[in-house]
């Protein structure tokens, strides 16, 4: 019976020392604990799309804009909790923030990818003349 007790011990021992060292024990995984989601912002605000994910370190995080990597420029920031700054949001013909934002986290062990969120730009009636105002108020 001790020879059973102390062959068992070496083995559990023997397990113990051989499964960190694999990396089984090491395994993490990867989550968000914050998602993008559908905003509505008018052109030349500022806005944040939150992307926050957990999981063993180093976690790199990505970002999306209709499925095509986006690269950070003066106006778009990763920010370092992973969401993504849009300092002051376009809507021109050929460059506009309007589309669809996902966040992609990454570690040694996989990758995830957030919700799609989607960017709408509301736009503001603008009135060009006085008379148009007064055609609004009531008056003229």
């Amino acid at each position: 019976m001790a020879s059973f007790k102390t062959d068992l011990y070496q083995r559990l021992l023997l397990f113990a020392v051989f499964l960190p060292i694999s990396g089984v024990l090491c395994f993490s995984e990867l989550f968000f604990i914050r998602e993008p989601r559908d905003v509505t912002a008018l052109r030349r605000d500022a806005l944040v799309l939150d992307c926050q994910a957990h999981g063993e370190a180093p976690i790199r995080i990505r970002w999306l804009k209709d499925a095509v990597a986006l690269s950070e420029s003066e106006r778009v920031y990763l920010l370092t909790n992973g969401s993504l700054l849009i300092s002051e949001v376009e809507s021109r013909k050929d460059r506009s923030d309007e589309g669809f934002y996902q966040c992609l986290a990454q570690n040694k062990y996989g990758s995830i990818l957030s919700q799609k969120a989607r960017l709408t730009i509301a736009m503001l009636p603008v009135c060009q003349s006085t008379a148009d105002l007064s055609m609004y108020s009531g008056y003229g």
